[in-house]
Order: structure tokens, then C-alpha cells, then sequence
């Protein structure tokens, strides 16, 4: 199936990935000394409005889709990985502007051109018109989970930035672009903020899951669906980042321990992307059955 949404998101992975390239070049050349910039050209200054040019892309792209199918983003993987992609990047400009975490945007950016990329690579595929993917709850339970999966890549960026920042102090090794690292109070900030907006998010979005479940799919058995891999691991996904606000709120965690746990959490999120499940494929038959 061919639109005008695919060239579209093919122009936003483009610019995302030259955002991503002037913010990870911004960290190791200085630009107030290289001859081809000045001092109101920075690359760094570069990476946002390509940054903020891709967002807006996506946005016509989203728009050409739902007007060409009638049907929601969610429909479909491809629509549902560039909405990933679009709110990963949102939340990463956003992080910046406030922030002005460069640093950050250059180690998770290329996370949301990476799923961008993989959703353009499953743009044939023939989207599901089942009518339980067009009620409204089932919209906000999906962008709840993607909302939550964004915010988790923008607290994985600002551990990666955290520990390698914490590894250069720590070896006493000066890097040119070590003063470019935001400070590690604010990776630590920022990296909380995230995960104190997106660990409700998960929660809500899983338990409309749930409600859902229940009512539309009755042929599913409760230890069917407890031992799904994908609902087992979104669980733990849960209890991860959950784990992550008790040992900072109740036991005072700081620093390099609760990184690792960042991380983890990221590498956890995407294995719900390739674990196999029977919970999230429909169909029509006599009204909503799954199919395996």
C-alpha cells in the first residue's frame, strides 16, 4: 500500500537522522573555533529546527494516512511504530528546550530513527479494520503505552549520558567534549521527571488494557493471558520502573545504581516488540476473535 505518508516519513527519518548526526557532532567538534561556523550557527542550534521540521513532517504524514485509510494509525505496525517515533522525538525537543540537553538527544534520537525505519520496512503490510482497534479506549490505551515507551527513551538517554559522564570523572580523563555533558544533576532530574510521568502512563494504558481483555475477549483463559510474553513482560516492565520510584523516594538510591536500572528498562521495553503474543492480533469473525 502506497501514500502519500510513506514519502513523508521517509522525509522525517531524514531529518531526524541530520538532527541526530549535528547533536552527537555538536558534543565533539567546537564549534566557536571551526572556520565553517560562527558563533550564530552552532551545530547544536543546527539539530533543533531539523529536529522540530521532522516532527512537523510526521504530523502531515499521520494526517495522509488516517485520510487515506480511514482508519487509525494503530491500525497498522507501520502507523503505530512512526507514532512511537513522533512522540519519542517530541519528548526529546521538549527535554531540549527546557533542558538544553544536546548531549541526551544525541544518544536516544537514533532510537526513534530506528523504529521509524523498521515501521517504513512493514509499510505494505495490509492494516487490521477490526472494529475494536476503532473505539476510542483502545486509542488511549495504545498512546498511553507509546507515550510511556517515549518518555522511558528519554530517561534512557539521560542515564547512557549519566554513566559515561560518571566514567570520565571517575578515570580523571578530559574529553574535548566532556564540558558539553549536561550536569549530572540534571541528567538525574530529567531521567526522574520522565519516569514520574510515563510509570502512569504504562499503568493506565495497561490496565485499559485489561478492561478490554475481559470484555472482548472471553475465549482467553486467565492463565492464558498471565502467561502471554508480552503481558509477562510489560508487567515487569511495570514493576522495573516502579522499582526505580521506591529505591529513589523510599531508600534514597542515587547515581550509578539507578542508571542501570534506566537501561535495563529500555532494553526491557523493546523486547515487548519481539516477544511473540496472542493478545494483541485481531480479526472479524462474527464481530472480534484473535487471531494466533
Amino acid at each position: 500500500m502506497m501514500g502519500p505518508f510513506i514519502p513523508l516519513n521517509i522525509l522525517a527519518l531524514l531529518l531526524y537522522a541530520a538532527a541526530a548526526a549535528a547533536y552527537g557532532a555538536g558534543l565533539v567538534l567546537d564549534a566557536r573555533n571551526a572556520p565553517v561556523f560562527d558563533n550564530r550557527l552552532r551545530l547544536p542550534g543546527l539539530a533543533r529546527p531539523l529536529l522540530f521540521t521532522g516532527i512537523g513532517v510526521q504530523v502531515a504524514a499521520t494526517g495522509a494516512w488516517c485520510v487515506n485509510t480511514h482508519l487509525s494509525p494503530f491500525a497498522a505496525e507501520y502507523g503505530t511504530l512512526s507514532v512511537l517515533a513522533w512522540i519519542m522525538a517530541l519528548a526529546l525537543a521538549a527535554a531540549d528546550l527546557k533542558y538544553h540537553i544536546t548531549a541526551v538527544n544525541a544518544a536516544a534520537l537514533p532510537i526513534a530513527c530506528l523504529i521509524l525505519f523498521w515501521g517504513l520496512l512493514h509499510a505494505d503490510r495490509t492494516p487490521d479494520e477490526a472494529l475494536l482497534l476503532k473505539s476510542q479506549a483502545i486509542s488511549v490505551h495504545v498512546l498511553c503505552i507509546l507515550t510511556s515507551l517515549a518518555l522511558f527513551a528519554l530517561a534512557f538517554g539521560c542515564a547512557c549520558c549519566y554513566l559515561l559522564q560518571h566514567r570520565l570523572l571517575k578515570s580523571r580523563s578530559v574529553r574535548p567534549f566532556l564540558r558539553r555533558l549536561p550536569p549530572l544533576a540534571t541528567l538525574d532530574t530529567v531521567a526522574y521527571q520522565a519516569i514520574a510521568f510515563g510509570l502512569p502512563l504504562l499503568a493506565v494504558g495497561l490496565g485499559l488494557g485489561i478492561v478490554y481483555m475481559a470484555k472482548d475477549k472471553p475465549w482467553l483463559t486467565p492463565l492464558q493471558w498471565i502467561f502471554d510474553p508480552h503481558n509477562f513482560i510489560a508487567f515487569a516492565l511495570l514493576f522495573l520502573y516502579g522499582l526505580y520510584i521506591a529505591a529513589r523516594l523510599l531508600f534514597g538510591w542515587r547515581g550509578v545504581r539507578l542508571q542501570y536500572i534506566l537501561v535495563a528498562g529500555l532494553i526491557l521495553a523493546m523486547a515487548l516488540y519481539i516477544v511473540p503474543n496472542v493478545t494483541h492480533h485481531f480479526h472479524q469473525q462474527s464481530g472480534l476473535s484473535a487471531k494466533a
